[in-house]
């Protein structure tokens, strides 16, 4: 079988072990959950990571199945969408006839890809499968493969594993750069001139590709307002009614929800709601979008100086994140009965465990009286919460009354865990 560009499936996928083994050369910063998938590498389940585009999946297999024969099969590759399942099994047998594991990348991109990967798994193959769409993690394979997969979720570096690749030590000003440009590998690692640019076009990638190819959307510039809105109002309150209304009713709220929907699946930026006991108060109430990487705001807000609060905030966001926590399950912001505010709020199971505030300088009075008032009537609601305000550099406590105490904390250790 030959494709009407002449090339054949073992053609194509011999181009792709060449792509693999370039893999080894890339610089590699040791990833939090390499652990995990070094110890699961021998399991019959599946192995599924999902993460962002260029978060570094591909790096970290390679690293974790070094000098072992892997056979590798990106689906991001147009030839390879194209071509049959058992036809591509068929080639991939003549590429790699000693594979003892098999790595599937970017499988959301396959048609019937569930058929593919149950069929490998019946048969007893070892698989790695990445995809960067979150609801292959969340809804997708859960459904396909109900209790025979390990999911790994893979983010952009952590601040941990940014001064690991870049060998600086942890304090505000390295972590004034992090807030900066973000966590992207290639970014930290490579010598890249432009940083913003790259993660502009990465961005824009990911929209053209994840979104308006895959979702088929028929008017991709009514998406691509909608993203800059979102992308330039970070961590402030929104509701799809209120984006519409920005967008003088084009497209509409109900357009407008799916599209929110689909940008979280994509892994760019993510909808935190309010906490309310009543979970029919929190699917209506408004949301606050965080991106998935704080560079992608430098990179693509249209304000003109970096503005380090909201990015302080986005990056508190993203660390309650890698401990586990998920928006609207267990990770919420609070809004109380008076319109005070506390930017995250903690659940575990029916209690609320922790309330943290983020705030860059807490050197004014009013500043000061604002952060404090918003936890005087959280904790009212929420008395067995821990308080915490993440600052820029100042540690501390502040006395609530009552005999509680707020922790300041700054952020560079508050976004690491080996400090």
């Amino acid at each position: 079988m030959v494709n009407s560009i002449g090339y054949s499936p073992e053609d194509i996928l011999a181009a792709q072990r060449e792509e693999f083994c370039g893999f080894k050369s890339l610089p590699y910063v040791p990833r939090t959950c390499e652990i995990e998938l070094r110890r699961q590498a021998e399991s019959k389940l599946v192995k599924v990571i999902i993460g962002p585009r260029r978060a570094g999946k591909s790096r970290l297999i390679q690293k974790v199945l070094e000098n072992q024969d892997v056979a590798y099969i990106n689906f991001d590759d147009e030839l390879v969408q194209n071509l049959p399942g058992d036809r591509l099994i068929k080639a991939a047998h003549q590429v790699y006839p000693n594979a003892r594991y098999w790595y599937l990348d970017e499988i959301q991109d396959f048609p019937n890809w569930e058929t593919l990967i149950n069929k490998l798994h019946r048969r007893q193959y070892n698989l790695f499968v990445t995809g960067s769409n979150a609801n292959l993690l969340s809804t997708e394979l859960a459904t396909v493969l109900t209790g025979r997969h390990i999911p790994l979720e893979l983010l952009p570096f952590s601040y941990d594993e940014f001064c690991l690749g870049t060998r600086v030590s942890r304090s505000w000003v390295s972590f004034e750069q992090y807030l900066m440009y973000g966590g992207f590998p290639e970014v930290i690692l490579a010598s890249t001139a432009d940083k913003s640019s790259y993660l502009a076009a990465l961005f824009d990638a990911t929209i053209l590709k994840d979104l308006v190819r895959r979702k088929r959307i028929k008017n991709p510039s009514y998406l691509v307002n909608c993203v800059s809105l979102l992308i330039n109002n970070i961590a402030s309150r929104l509701s799809a009614r209120s984006l519409s209304k920005a967008l003088k009713g084009t497209p509409s709220a109900i357009t407008v929800e799916k599209y929110l929907g689909m940008v979280a699946e994509a892994y760019l930026i993510e909808l935190l709601s309010s906490y309310s006991a009543k979970s029919k108060d929190r699917i209506l109430s408004e949301r606050k979008p965080f991106a998935i990487d704080t560079g992608y705001i430098t990179a693509r807000s249209q304000s003109v100086f970096p503005n380090f609060g909201k990015q302080l905030e986005n990056a508190v966001y993203l660390q309650l994140r890698r401990r586990g926590l998920k928006p609207q399950q267990s990770l919420f912001f609070y809004r109380s009965h008076d319109g005070t505010e506390v930017d995250f709020l903690v659940r575990n199971g029916h209690q609320t465990t922790e309330l943290i505030q983020a705030c860059l300088d807490m050197s004014s009075l009013e500043t000061r009286e604002r952060e404090v008032r918003g936890f005087r009537v959280a904790a009212k609601d929420h008395p067995d919460a821990s308080l915490t305000i993440v600052t820029a550099n100042e540690s501390g406590s502040i006395d609530l009354g009552g005999g509680s105490q707020i922790k300041l904390i700054p952020a560079w250790k508050f976004c690491s865990n080996l400090d």
